[in-house]
């Protein structure tokens, strides 16, 4: 994030990419922003973000696990439990307010 000239929900990306007189944006984000951006932006040139130590944010293969039916599940069992140590939970809370708070 200290890198960061814009931080945003998708829609909030979108927007700035439009809008912004900078023509070219490195993004970490699912591909499928970039493919939206493209289209909607044609003549500024948007670069997916490079991997950083085997982990691509642009192509995370455990986000794509997710469904709403695991989702509901989820919610609706209570399952699986996550128990950790309260100062991780307390520092993994902050990014996640962060991210709500931008969007």
């Amino acid at each position: 994030m200290r890198h960061a000239n814009y931080i945003g929900s998708t829609t909030a990306l979108l927007k700035y990419s439009q809008e912004s007189d900078i023509q070219e944006f490195i993004v970490a984000t699912e591909p499928g922003i970039i493919h939206q951006m493209e289209k909607q932006a044609p003549a500024k040139s948007f670069i997916p973000a490079p991997p950083e130590e085997n982990c691509a944010c642009n192509e995370c293969p455990h986000m794509r696990l997710n469904t709403l039916e695991k989702l509901y599940l989820a919610m609706k069992n209570r399952t699986p439990e996550i128990t950790m140590p309260e100062e991780i939970r307390v520092a993994a809370l902050r990014p996640i307010q962060r991210m709500l708070e931008l969007s």
